[in-house]
């Protein structure tokens, strides 16, 4: 059975439904704590896949923070080997920087649940072809980033422009959080909750909108989730 391998970047930033749906397919979930300094591979030996979670930091704080470095660089050798990767928010920039993009502060902050809309291009991708009608999932980011040369654009928001993209034919970057479930929502806004008033957000009313708005993007990534499996090799 193929392996997976999850860089996890913040301490509540788990793979939540995602790895709930790999458990439940018998893949086999190996995860680097990079926020504790566990060291993160750069390159793919031994597994069939590789996803870069979401985190705090920014990635151009690769000063700061050396194991961004590190991922970009198990990218780098995993595209060169053909490895599936998944990059999910802040693993999206690393992906569009380590690609040939830019990541930058945007415009302003998407915390929340946004309408995302799909482009044409996401009617015949093979991890979202029959799923591209318009839907909300978590949003959690104040950075955004230039598309890589190359890149196909699949969704934008109305913050967002570049939401979700795909290079090649098996690295793909998620914007917004597809594997956010309510115990890793409820754990950063938990974690988080004082930052969020500051920013104006109440964090009661943020964890109800998810406790309806979550059941609805469920079955969205649970497909989703499910067609990257068929992409390892």
């Amino acid at each position: 059975m193929p392996r997976v391998l999850y860089i996890q970047n913040d301490e509540y930033d788990h793979a939540g439904l995602f790895g709930r749906v790999l458990e439940e397919n018998g893949v086999p979930l190996d995860v680097v704590h990079a926020w504790q300094g566990e060291p993160v591979p750069t390159v793919p030996n031994g597994w069939a896949g590789i996803v870069l979670g979401g985190g705090g930091m920014s990635a151009y704080e690769t000063d700061k923070y050396p194991f961004l470095a590190d991922e970009i660089r198990l990218l780098h050798a995993a595209r060169e080997k053909g490895t599936p990767v998944l990059g999910m928010c802040l693993g999206a920039q690393l992906m569009a920087a380590g690609l040939g993009g830019k990541v930058f502060a945007n415009t302003r902050k998407e915390i929340g649940f946004y309408d995302v809309r799909f482009t044409p291009e996401a009617e015949a991708d093979p991890l979202w072809q029959g799923d591209t009608a318009t839907f909300q999932p978590v949003h959690w980011h104040g950075d955004t980033f230039s598309l890589p040369p190359g890149a196909v654009l699949l969704a934008s928001s109305d913050i967002t422009p570049n939401q979700l993209f795909r290079m090649d034919e098996s690295l793909y970057g998620f914007q917004f959080h597809l594997e956010i479930d309510e115990p890793v929502l409820s754990g950063m806004i938990e974690t988080d909750g004082v930052w969020l008033q500051q920013n104006g957000i109440d964090p009661a009313t943020f964890l109800e909108e998810g406790r309806s708005a979550l059941p609805k993007v469920e079955p969205i990534g649970r497909r989703v989730f499910s067609k990257w499996i068929s992409l390892l090799a």
